[in-house]
């Protein structure tokens, strides 16, 4: 994963040098298919992310999880809005801009964690299950907050009690339906698909099972990964019998692995731009320092406080680190609804408010691999 987050921040770095050296890059990461390209990178990814996993070991971490998310949420909130507030310049859009950067901080990409996990073969143990429980429910949060600054920009107002509700209702919907399907329905495909002993087929029903669990969960009002994920969750060996599994295990892994992670990985470095760096450079820096900072000890204590080891917690810490796409969505949003074009005359700082969260979401994407790597090795050491 590091050397593909590379591999796109250079590129970036050459379309952005050399415009004319590589014309066909210029602006790629707003061309439609691209798009499509990347959305199904994350699409396959978490899918298999969640058929890697079983559903009894996350229920059983379920608790520690849910502390651990709470706590990473909280703390880069508050650091993200107070940054936001001392920094920015006053104006009737301080607080929105404020709570954006709260907003983008707080949050974890959980294609990232995942992919990191499984390239270090700790997916499916204890500290595994821990980390991805605690960024689904950061994910489920952070989206929920990130419906909030979306109705904060279109309607100029904090939603009401009313609208907060109905965001709640669907989200509960949701789970309520994946339950469901996951206790009457998906049984009798599995014990159906188990007879047809087609490999064409057996994947062609568990993708027709994924993608409507994904649009699902982006009806109301998540992100389509979170429906991806659950849907992998749900196609179990005890369901499907263990051939049909491997079999859609082994055509899932070549899609992604093969070909749509990559270049979802690399697409992320893609976004990189360095003007942000001389327009607000000690912003950035200070940005980039409470973005790590927020979530290493967010995560971090209450996994201590959990009974994990030193070493294990900052493990926990530097994997809900990452950001990636998930910040980027974000500040794409934002930057769509022209957030960081008021007031007008625009403070400077204010432009290059877009370009030094993609930095933040780049660098804290580049040094989770890195941190989860090196306290597991000394973990495994000592």
């Amino acid at each position: 994963i590091l050397g593909e987050l590379l591999a796109g921040v250079v590129l970036g770095l050459l379309v952005t040098s050399f415009p004319n050296l590589l014309p066909q890059f210029v602006g790629i990461g707003e061309n439609e298919v691209f798009r499509a390209i990347f959305n199904l990178g994350m699409f396959f990814l978490m899918f298999m992310a969640g058929m890697g996993m079983r559903l009894e070991k996350l229920a059983e971490v379920s608790k520690g999880g849910s502390v651990i998310a709470l706590g990473g949420l909280l703390l880069p909130l508050a650091l993200g809005y107070g940054l936001g507030w001392l920094w920015l310049p006053a104006s009737e859009y301080k607080f929105v801009q404020a709570f954006f950067l709260g907003v983008g901080l707080s949050i974890t990409s959980i294609a990232i964690t995942t992919k990191i996990l499984m390239d270090l073969g700790r997916l499916r143990t204890k500290l595994g299950y821990t980390i991805v429980t605690a960024a689904v429910i950061d994910d489920i949060i952070g989206l929920g907050l990130l419906a909030i600054l979306v109705s904060i920009l279109e309607i100029g107002r904090m939603p009401s009690g009313g609208e907060l509700a109905i965001m709640a209702v669907k989200i509960l919907g949701f789970f309520l339906f994946a339950i469901l399907a996951g206790r009457f329905i998906i049984p009798r495909i599995g014990a159906r698909l188990h007879l047809v002993k087609t490999a064409e087929v057996e994947f062609s029903v568990a993708l027709a099972i994924a993608l409507t669990f994904a649009v699902a969960s982006a009806y109301l009002g998540m992100h389509f990964i979170i429906g991806a994920f659950i849907a992998g969750l749900l196609i179990r060996e005890r369901t499907f019998g263990e051939r049909v599994v491997r079999e859609i295990q082994q055509r899932v892994s070549g899609i992604s692995l093969g070909f749509l992670a990559p270049i979802f990985f690399a697409s992320i470095g893609l976004y990189l731009d360095l003007s942000a760096l001389s327009m607000a450079l000690p912003f950035t820096v200070v940005l980039i320092l409470v973005a790590i900072v927020g979530k290493v000890i967010g995560c971090g204590l209450p996994a201590r406080l959990l009974k994990f080891s030193n070493r294990e917690s900052l493990a926990i810490g530097s994997a809900m680190n990452g950001r990636g796409e998930v910040l980027l969505i974000t500040a794409a949003v934002a930057l769509a609804a022209g957030l960081f074009e008021v007031p007008v005359p625009t403070p400077p700082i204010v432009t290059a408010l877009f370009s030094s969260v993609v930095i933040a979401a780049i660098v804290t994407s580049i040094l989770a691999p890195l941190g989860l790597k090196l306290f597991l090795k000394r973990e495994s050491k000592e």
